[in-house]
């Protein structure tokens, strides 16, 4: 039997889905000031993406090469994870982009009960 869906990690990640967008699209330079301007909340929020993907609610396709990073992430303090995501070259905007568009369904999976 598959695990319930969390709906509080999936509506916090909705919320932030349009800055989420915002990163995944920017350069190198922009991701780097936007990581330091960034709240803890911030990568919380990309611990609540990486754990949806261990779980088994997402797949991240193209971007298996990052299924370490995925898995350290989830097993991370939300206070290390700046630095996880910082060392490894081009992954979080990798990870995102193969993450973005299935938000929508597990949103439409939980507002329509």
């Amino acid at each position: 039997m598959p695990k319930r869906l969390p709906v509080k990690k999936v509506k916090r990640i909705g919320k932030h889905r349009y800055i989420l967008k915002k990163f995944s699209k920017s350069n190198i330079k922009t991701r780097k000031k936007m990581m330091l301007a960034a709240p803890s909340q911030f990568f919380s929020i990309f611990k609540d993406i990486c754990t949806l993907i261990t779980e088994g609610f997402m797949t991240i396709g193209k971007a298996k090469r990052f299924e370490k990073l995925v898995t350290d992430v989830t097993k991370a303090p939300v206070s290390t994870i700046k630095g996880l995501i910082s060392q490894r070259g081009g992954a979080i905007g990798s990870i995102l982009a193969a993450v973005l568009p299935l938000l929508t369904p597990l949103l439409s999976k939980i507002f329509k009960k």
